[in-house]
Protein backbone atom coordinates (compact mmCIF):
# COMPACT_ATOMS: atom_id res chain seq x y z
CA UNK A 1 0.00 0.00 0.00
CA UNK A 2 2.88 2.34 0.82
CA UNK A 3 4.35 1.66 -2.62
CA UNK A 4 1.12 2.66 -4.37
CA UNK A 5 0.92 5.93 -2.41
CA UNK A 6 4.58 6.63 -3.12
CA UNK A 7 4.15 5.93 -6.86
CA UNK A 8 0.93 8.02 -7.00
CA UNK A 9 2.63 10.92 -5.20
CA UNK A 10 5.67 10.66 -7.47
CA UNK A 11 3.42 10.58 -10.55
CA UNK A 12 1.45 13.66 -9.45
CA UNK A 13 4.65 15.54 -8.59
CA UNK A 14 6.23 14.62 -11.94
CA UNK A 15 3.12 15.65 -13.87
CA UNK A 16 2.97 19.02 -12.14
CA UNK A 17 6.68 19.68 -12.74
CA UNK A 18 6.42 18.79 -16.42
CA UNK A 19 3.38 20.98 -16.94
CA UNK A 20 5.16 23.96 -15.36
CA UNK A 21 8.13 23.82 -17.76
CA UNK A 22 8.52 26.78 -20.11
CA UNK A 23 7.48 25.84 -23.60
CA UNK A 24 9.67 27.06 -26.44
CA UNK A 25 7.95 29.60 -28.68
CA UNK A 26 8.29 28.90 -32.39
CA UNK A 27 7.97 31.82 -34.80
CA UNK A 28 9.55 32.48 -38.22
CA UNK A 29 12.91 34.31 -38.28
CA UNK A 30 11.25 37.26 -40.04
CA UNK A 31 9.43 39.62 -37.71
CA UNK A 32 5.67 39.82 -37.99
CA UNK A 33 3.63 42.71 -36.67
CA UNK A 34 0.00 43.50 -35.94
CA UNK A 35 -1.47 46.95 -35.40
CA UNK A 36 -3.11 47.21 -31.97
CA UNK A 37 -4.16 50.84 -31.52
CA UNK A 38 -3.38 54.49 -32.11
CA UNK A 39 -4.06 56.96 -29.34
CA UNK A 40 -3.99 60.67 -30.19
CA UNK A 41 -3.62 63.07 -27.29
CA UNK A 42 -3.39 66.38 -29.19
CA UNK A 43 -2.51 67.44 -32.74
CA UNK A 44 1.18 67.06 -31.86
CA UNK A 45 1.21 64.04 -29.54
CA UNK A 46 0.15 60.41 -29.98
CA UNK A 47 1.11 56.79 -29.27
CA UNK A 48 1.05 54.01 -31.85
CA UNK A 49 1.15 50.44 -30.48
CA UNK A 50 1.92 47.25 -32.38
CA UNK A 51 2.34 43.61 -31.36
CA UNK A 52 5.33 41.73 -32.77
CA UNK A 53 6.74 38.20 -33.02
CA UNK A 54 10.25 37.17 -34.06
CA UNK A 55 11.66 33.64 -34.10
CA UNK A 56 15.34 34.45 -33.64
CA UNK A 57 14.83 37.37 -31.25
CA UNK A 58 17.01 39.87 -33.11
CA UNK A 59 14.70 42.82 -32.63
CA UNK A 60 16.22 46.15 -31.71
CA UNK A 61 19.48 47.95 -32.29
CA UNK A 62 22.46 47.38 -30.03
CA UNK A 63 23.22 50.30 -27.68
CA UNK A 64 26.68 50.95 -29.17
CA UNK A 65 25.50 50.84 -32.82
CA UNK A 66 25.34 54.36 -34.22
CA UNK A 67 25.38 53.40 -37.92
CA UNK A 68 22.38 51.10 -38.37
CA UNK A 69 19.36 52.97 -39.73
CA UNK A 70 16.23 53.20 -37.63
CA UNK A 71 14.34 49.91 -37.57
CA UNK A 72 10.74 50.95 -36.83
CA UNK A 73 9.07 53.12 -39.49
CA UNK A 74 5.69 54.76 -39.81
CA UNK A 75 4.91 56.04 -43.30
CA UNK A 76 2.47 58.96 -43.37
CA UNK A 77 -0.55 58.58 -45.69
CA UNK A 78 -3.32 61.12 -46.18
CA UNK A 79 -6.82 60.60 -47.55
CA UNK A 80 -7.16 62.51 -50.80
CA UNK A 81 -10.50 64.37 -50.62
CA UNK A 82 -10.95 64.19 -54.41
CA UNK A 83 -10.90 60.39 -54.76
CA UNK A 84 -10.92 59.08 -51.15
CA UNK A 85 -7.69 57.12 -51.69
CA UNK A 86 -4.86 57.13 -49.11
CA UNK A 87 -1.65 58.46 -50.65
CA UNK A 88 1.88 59.04 -49.38
CA UNK A 89 2.79 62.63 -48.66
CA UNK A 90 5.00 62.83 -51.76
CA UNK A 91 1.88 62.70 -53.93
CA UNK A 92 0.55 65.89 -52.38
CA UNK A 93 0.49 68.78 -54.88
CA UNK A 94 3.60 70.97 -54.74
CA UNK A 95 5.52 68.40 -52.66
CA UNK A 96 8.88 67.45 -54.19
CA UNK A 97 8.88 63.92 -55.61
CA UNK A 98 10.25 61.29 -53.22
CA UNK A 99 9.68 63.55 -50.23
CA UNK A 100 7.62 60.92 -48.39
CA UNK A 101 7.06 61.68 -44.73
CA UNK A 102 8.30 58.95 -42.36
CA UNK A 103 8.50 58.80 -38.60
CA UNK A 104 11.28 56.40 -37.69
CA UNK A 105 12.53 55.07 -34.38
CA UNK A 106 15.34 52.99 -32.95
CA UNK A 107 13.97 50.09 -30.95
CA UNK A 108 16.45 49.12 -28.18
CA UNK A 109 17.90 45.61 -28.25
CA UNK A 110 15.18 43.20 -27.05
CA UNK A 111 17.04 39.88 -27.54
CA UNK A 112 16.38 37.67 -24.51
CA UNK A 113 19.19 35.96 -22.60
CA UNK A 114 19.29 32.20 -22.59
CA UNK A 115 18.91 29.41 -25.07
CA UNK A 116 15.49 30.28 -26.49
CA UNK A 117 15.51 33.52 -28.46
CA UNK A 118 11.96 33.61 -29.88
CA UNK A 119 10.28 36.77 -28.79
CA UNK A 120 6.87 38.42 -28.81
CA UNK A 121 5.51 41.55 -27.22
CA UNK A 122 4.36 45.10 -27.86
CA UNK A 123 6.16 48.19 -29.08
CA UNK A 124 4.80 51.65 -28.33
CA UNK A 125 6.00 54.50 -30.54
CA UNK A 126 5.54 57.89 -28.95
CA UNK A 127 4.96 60.47 -31.68
CA UNK A 128 5.93 63.76 -30.16
CA UNK A 129 7.28 65.77 -33.11
CA UNK A 130 5.28 68.88 -33.85
CA UNK A 131 3.31 68.80 -36.01
CA UNK A 132 2.48 65.10 -36.48
CA UNK A 133 -0.02 65.89 -39.24
CA UNK A 134 0.22 68.13 -42.26
CA UNK A 135 -2.24 70.98 -41.51
CA UNK A 136 -4.45 70.51 -44.59
CA UNK A 137 -5.08 66.78 -44.05
CA UNK A 138 -8.22 65.81 -42.17
CA UNK A 139 -7.92 61.99 -42.32
CA UNK A 140 -4.59 60.15 -42.20
CA UNK A 141 -3.13 56.68 -41.65
CA UNK A 142 0.31 55.28 -40.99
CA UNK A 143 1.84 52.25 -42.72
CA UNK A 144 4.14 50.48 -40.25
CA UNK A 145 7.13 48.17 -40.74
CA UNK A 146 9.75 46.69 -38.41
CA UNK A 147 13.21 45.48 -39.47
CA UNK A 148 15.32 43.07 -37.41
CA UNK A 149 19.12 43.10 -37.14
CA UNK A 150 19.44 40.43 -39.87
CA UNK A 151 17.70 42.84 -42.27
CA UNK A 152 14.40 40.95 -42.43
CA UNK A 153 11.50 43.37 -42.90
CA UNK A 154 8.16 42.57 -41.32
CA UNK A 155 4.81 42.57 -43.01
CA UNK A 156 3.25 46.03 -43.51
CA UNK A 157 0.32 46.99 -41.32
CA UNK A 158 -1.90 50.05 -41.40
CA UNK A 159 -3.29 52.02 -38.53
CA UNK A 160 -6.97 52.77 -38.47
CA UNK A 161 -8.15 56.03 -40.03
CA UNK A 162 -7.18 58.97 -37.87
CA UNK A 163 -9.37 62.05 -37.99
CA UNK A 164 -7.21 65.09 -37.42
CA UNK A 165 -8.63 67.79 -35.20
CA UNK A 166 -6.97 71.21 -35.30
Amino acid sequence: MKDIKFIATLFILSASLLSSCVKEKKFPAEPSIEFLYYEAFTSDSADCVIAFKDGDGDIGIMADDATTPNDYKLKYLYKDPTDGVFKPFDEYPATPAMDTLFYSYRVPNLTPDGQYKALDGEIRAKLRAAPIYYPLHTIVKFEITLRDRAGHISNKVMTNEITVTP
